[in-house]
């Protein structure tokens, strides 16, 4: 679904100004945040041989980190504009409230969805002769497939079975959609407030404006109400 879009949308996408060095960030940000949950699965794992695996995916996550930032930093300068700079992702946590087992089949999901997006671009840049983005994609896309290739492999393994592999593939789905709909919840209720208390500001600023003019503040010294009310002694 993921890779249809890309297609879908590259003709309009890439051409808007300024926006290719923005998703090439958006990629970096995302490879990023990849490697800190690699390098905590690397920490965390039992297994001397996952372990091994997980640090060369992680470091593979921070070279192509920083070969989207770099590209992206290159378009940002041909618009005369300065770098987003080195990306600094969040921390999700995800090997520790996951398990090794969900978490691979998190990350599986992931690296498939991300080799058939790159795949489109890649192919998209080598028609518009672009070389340089192209052979970004390209090199990206290689290492992407090892690693769907193996995270498949352990997964299976340590599921038990190729049945036992798919039921924790669909979980992984059904739990990524429910992070998905929070996240959008979340955002879209910030966006709605926003809106409700301008449009609110809005509405009440003429009536802000007639009671102003209505009962101007008062300047200077105001006696107190007993004073006001009573007059002031005379002086004997």
């Amino acid at each position: 679904m993921t890779a249809l879009l890309a297609r879908i949308v590259n003709p309009v996408v890439w051409r808007i100004p300024g926006h290719g060095a923005r998703k090439l960030y958006s990629f970096s940000l995302a490879e990023h945040g990849s490697m800190l949950d690699l390098k905590a699965a690397a920490r965390l794992t039992a297994s001397p041989e996952r372990q091994t695996l997980y640090i060369r995916h992680m470091l593979d996550e921070t070279r192509h980190a920083q070969m989207f930032a770099l590209r992206s930093a290159e378009l940002r300068a041909e618009e005369g504009a300065q770098s987003f700079g080195f990306p600094k992702a969040d921390y999700e946590n995800l090997f520790e409230r996951l398990g090794e087992l969900r978490f691979l089949a998190f990350v599986h999901r992931g690296e498939k969805r991300g080799r058939a997006q790159f795949e489109t671009y890649r192919n998209w840049f080598a028609r518009r002769d672009d070389n340089k983005t192209r052979a970004l994609f390209d090199a990206i896309v290689r290492d992407e497939k090892r690693h769907e290739t193996y995270t498949r492999d352990i997964l299976v393994e340590m599921a038990g079975s190729e049945a036992a592999a798919r039921r924790e593939l669909a979980r992984a789905a059904m739990w990524e959609a429910w992070r998905n709909w929070r996240r959008f919840g979340r955002f879209g209720a910030e966006k709605a407030y926003f809106a409700v208390m301008t449009a609110l500001y809005a509405m009440l600023a003429p009536f802000m404006v007639v009671a102003a003019f209505a009962r101007p503040a008062r300047t200077g010294w105001t006696p107190p109400s007993d004073e006001a009310t009573s007059g002031a002694r005379p002086i004997r």
